[in-house]
């Protein structure tokens, strides 16, 4: 029986080894891929910044141009409304105008045809 119990021992010490040999190299192989995956890490790093850098700076122009273009909107309006306003005036304005004028044009030329119309009644019966 001590020969069994001495060759499980030996069986049981040599798969030890070899368990122990075998996690070796998957921690070696595992040790590999974390330095790829660090590696890896570090070249996106070193990438991103500029990418990032730049986002900052387009993001900043694209700000920037919002804020002029509502600016310039603001300031459109202010002139669209002034515009409107002239309009506004002169519209009124010309209503008056017509208001004080019409009357007494439309009286003056009312008065030329009457005259001239008496002028070609009268000459029509003198040539009869």
């Amino acid at each position: 029986m001590e020969s069994v119990l001495l060759v499980a021992q030996i069986l049981l010490f040599f798969s030890l080894t070899a368990l122990c040999i075998y996690l070796i190299i998957v921690l070696l192989r595992l040790r590999k891929v974390i330095d790829s995956v660090e590696k890896d890490f570090k070249e996106m790093t070193t990438r991103a910044i500029p990418i990032l850098e730049n986002m900052e700076y387009i993001t900043a122009r694209v700000k920037s141009i919002a804020e002029n273009i509502d600016d310039q909107v603001m300031t459109v309006r202010e002139s669209i409304a002034s515009i409107k306003g002239i309009a506004d005036n002169v519209v009124a304005f010309e209503r008056k105008i017509q208001e004080r004028v019409e009357g007494p044009i439309l009286d003056t030329v009312a008065f030329v045809a009457a005259v001239f119309n008496g002028v070609r009644s009268l000459f029509d019966r003198l040539r009869f």
